[in-house]
């Protein structure tokens, strides 16, 4: 199961973590875990190179686990940036709709 946390204070989404093989198919013909996969990175890259944000990272391909903290973005992209992060966010309910027994999510404050 892909398990996946979200920080979200006073309405706003900071951080995001992603672990797990959602199990739906053999590791590398994931259909589900290739799109959280691709989710998280369109994330991080956006809020890296278009939001010029900076970010706690840390990724690592052997649990599998992709973990996002915005440690700092300016006050002209922070709408932006929390756009992004609340579109996974969103996005990523939505599957968990679909696919209940592959994914879960979970919010902390």
């Amino acid at each position: 199961m892909i398990c996946a946390e979200f920080v979200i204070r006073d309405n706003k989404v900071l951080a995001f973590s992603v672990e797990g093989h959602s199990g739906l198919a053999e590791a590398g013909s994931d259909i589900l875990c290739a799109s959280v996969s691709a989710m998280a990175t369109l994330v991080i890259n956006t809020l890296s190179e278009v939001f010029s944000a900076e970010l706690a990272l840390k990724i690592d391909e052997a649990r599998p686990l992709i973990s996002c903290k915005l440690k700092s973005v300016s006050q002209e992209a922070e709408v932006g940036a929390e756009g992004i992060l609340r579109g996974f966010y969103i996005q990523l309910q939505d599957l968990a709709q679909v696919y209940p027994e592959n994914l879960s999510i979970r919010t902390k404050k």
